[in-house]
């Protein structure tokens, strides 16, 4: 790993008067000693992040060469002035930790890396001067009101850019520090490129040794283009400048309009480039992102009037994933082939390799005001687009109050084994994991009302047990108001394996797994360490997995068939189902609903017949085959029927009337498309269900 360009973007520079301007890290002059020290504001992965770093305080790194081994009684003596005033050991323990930070006063402005040892003078190895620029300066920019990017026709902007649609503006967010010895007037301005003539301004003093922030409110982005460059600058009072910045700006000029429940074929924007990496050399490039696919192809995205967003996006190859308010996503991952793995197989086998989209395809079967219905096929590939032959089909349901169901139906060779469950997050590029994925990420909620609260990093061993079917809730982001479900009735047991968080250099750097390999870079296989890619593409967070310990199929056969490939053999076809969701309900709704999932009332009808599989799981719709214009149905939840579906055979189209004991249902109660019937209501005691049917009432 280059830490080098990493530090490069924070690290004190005396030839800048900005510490967040790049520049080469000061070192000591003696490298040939075994050890190097550097300045910086800490490790980039970790707090303090964003405006924050502006006046936090500054780290000496101290740096050992590979071969370099660490004496006893090490330690770094910060001088002011040339007196000491105090000395840090420094141990270089274990063994791979090859760097070790401390923190200096402000008013340190030289370290010494000795080697004292009791009875005899201090060995000097070397020694660095640091010299902190006279000032210190950071600026973000967002809208003035939160708005979800797909809403705005993107997909996971870069952190640090901006994004704004037609009726918002921008605020910019500046901090200062200044060193000089008297107090400072400078004067902030802000302004996009295409519109020079339209500013904000303000002018401040800033104290010596003071910290200051403030915020810019209300700029107007310029109207006829969707894209530009956010101008920040400060001048002293000569009109000197002394610190500037460009932060990249999209602009949705005309941003879709997603109807309040339904799916829609759109294509989503993401204007940085695709990162590539050559696998033989190593060596990266990129590609444009508008030409990085078969133009015939879409993204597809399922709205709610929740404001909840499901997409399906090619950039994480059509893996499907609940998309934030926060700019982050939630997916519960894919049919991945585990070991054994194929024969010849190139890393691993799952479909977030297909980065070219050869076999994934979405389809949207079915979208109206009751049910929506979006389908997802694939093929696991390896790294090199190989396939074996096994085949994948996943069928999205949802209905209008957040929640759904994954239908996942796996063909595969008798002998292959799969993990179908791992609940990861994914952030946009230029986010370090602990800036947004929170510390109270998943709870496990059991169906008589007991929790279990997962922490990311994660308490290691993990003393989670699971023999009930059990409702995982999963935040998506630290200030995200809701938060995505997954439960199966069939009980996979506790998950096979909570991830550890990463290490770089002996410092905690990641909450769990990190990988920027997936979503939409491409030429890089499964890693695990940290490295650059996190400001070049999106990446993912993984924090659970249930491996190969899966839940019990709905269904499972061995027949004679064609495989993916169109050889007659045998194959399995499993089906699976989980209820999903992403809501803001509490606990105790979240169990009821499992509840009714798992279990549907029971039913007397008359004016109807029950169909023979008269509830279907996977859609969680009671079945009837309706035979009068007026229908009575009888409804004993075993605990609770939570907005239950009708699938009605032979119904008229026109429904005019929906009762329930004897009061009628308000149209934003139910939905209703000929066929399928969404109620809106939650039933906990026996009651009457009746149905209208025809223009009359």
């Amino acid at each position: 790993m280059r830490r080098l360009r990493y530090f490069s973007r924070i690290v004190l520079c005396a030839a800048t008067l900005s510490a967040t301007v790049a520049c080469d890290a000061v070192r000591a002059a003696d490298p040939t000693a075994g050890f190097t020290i550097l300045f910086d504001r800490g490790h980039p992965w970790r707090p303090p992040f964003s405006l924050q770093r502006v006046g936090s305080p500054t780290m000496a790194r101290v740096e050992r060469a590979a071969k370099t081994v660490p004496a006893a009684g090490l330690c770094l003596s910060a001088r002011v002035s040339g007196q000491e005033s105090t000395c840090t050991p420094v141990e270089f323990a274990p063994d791979q930790v090859r760097s070790q930070r401390i923190a200096l006063a402000e008013n340190v402005d030289e370290v010494v890396l000795l080697r004292r040892t009791p009875g005899q003078p201090d060995a000097e190895i070397t020694r660095a001067r640091l010299a902190r620029p006279d000032l210190e300066a950071d600026a973000t920019a967002a809208a003035d009101r939160l708005v979800n990017p797909v809403d705005l026709g993107a997909i996971l902007p870069p952190t640090g850019w901006l994004l704004l649609g037609p009726d918002q503006t921008a605020t910019i967010d500046v901090a200062l520090l200044s060193r000089t010895s008297e107090p400072r007037p400078v004067e902030i301005t802000a302004w996009f490129a295409e519109a020079p003539d339209r500013k904000l301004s303000q002018k401040a003093t800033i104290e010596p040794g003071n910290r200051f922030q403030t915020s810019l409110k209300g700029l107007s982005p310029p109207i006829g283009c969707d894209r530009t460059t956010l101008q920040v600058t400060v001048v002293d009072a000569s009109g000197t400048a002394l610190w500037k910045k460009e932060i990249p700006a999209m602009l949705a000029i005309h941003p879709p309009k997603w109807p309040s429940f339904g799916a829609t074929a759109a294509l989503l924007r993401y204007d940085a480039p695709i990162s590539v990496r050559d696998p033989a050399t190593g060596k990266f490039s990129e590609i444009s992102y508008d030409k990085a696919w078969q133009p015939d192809l879409r993204d597809v995205v399922v709205s709610f009037p929740s404001g909840a967003r499901f997409v399906f996006w090619r950039g994480s190859s059509y893996i499907p994933f609940w998309a934030g308010l926060h700019n982050t996503g939630l997916c519960y991952e894919w049919a991945e082939h585990g070991p054994p793995m194929p024969p010849n197989a190139v890393d691993c086998v799952e479909p977030l390799m297909d980065k070219e989209l050869r076999y994934g395809r979405v389809e949207i079967v079915q979208s109206t005001p009751a049910r929506v219905h979006v389908r997802w096929s694939y093929q696991s590939t390896d790294f090199e687009y190989k396939v074996w032959g096994d085949a994948a089909v996943e069928d999205y349901y949802f209905y209008p109050d957040g929640f759904g169901t994954r239908v996942l139906t796996l063909k595969h060779e008798p002998k292959a084994e799969y993990e179908l469950s791992e609940l990861i997050l994914l952030t946009a590029a230029n986010t370090y994991p602990l800036s947004v994925v929170p510390l109270h990420t998943v709870d496990a909620i059991f169906l008589d009302g007991r929790k279990h609260e997962f922490l990311f990093p994660a308490p290691q061993p993990n003393n989670f047990q699971a023999t009930d079917p059990v409702v995982y809730r999963i935040r998506l982001h630290s200030d995200e108001p809701m938060s995505a479900i997954y439960f199966n009735s069939r009980n996979a047991g506790p998950p096979f394996h909570v991830f550890g968080h990463f290490y770089d250099d002996g410092e905690l750097v990641t909450p769990a797994y990190w990988g920027s390999h997936w979503p939409l870079a491409r030429g890089n296989a499964t890693g695990w360490k940290i490295d650059e890619r996190v400001s070049l593409t999106p990446c993912h967070n993984s924090l659970m997995s249930w491996a190969q310990r899966r839940p019990h199929p709905l269904s499972t056969g061995l027949v004679p068939t064609l495989d993916a490939l169109g050889r007659s053999q045998e194959m399995v076809i499993d089906q699976w189902a989980w209820l999903i969701g992403l809501t803001n309900a509490d606990d105790a709704a979240l169990v009821r609903c499992a509840r009714s999932f798992a279990q549907p009332p029971g039913l007397t009808v008359s004016g109807a017949t029950l169909e023979l599989d008269s509830y279907v799981l996977q859609r969680r719709a009671l079945r009837l085959q309706i035979q009068q214009p007026q229908v009575k149905i009888s409804l004993e939840p075993s605990s609770a029927c939570v907005h239950p579906v009708f699938e009605l055979r032979d119904a008229p189209a026109a429904l005019s009337r929906v009762t329930l004991d004897g009061q009628p249902l308000a149209a934003q109660q139910y939905a209703w498309d000929g066929h399928v019937l969404w109620l809106g209501v939650e039933i906990d005691k026996p009651a009457t269900l009746e149905l209208q049917f025809g223009t009359g009432q």
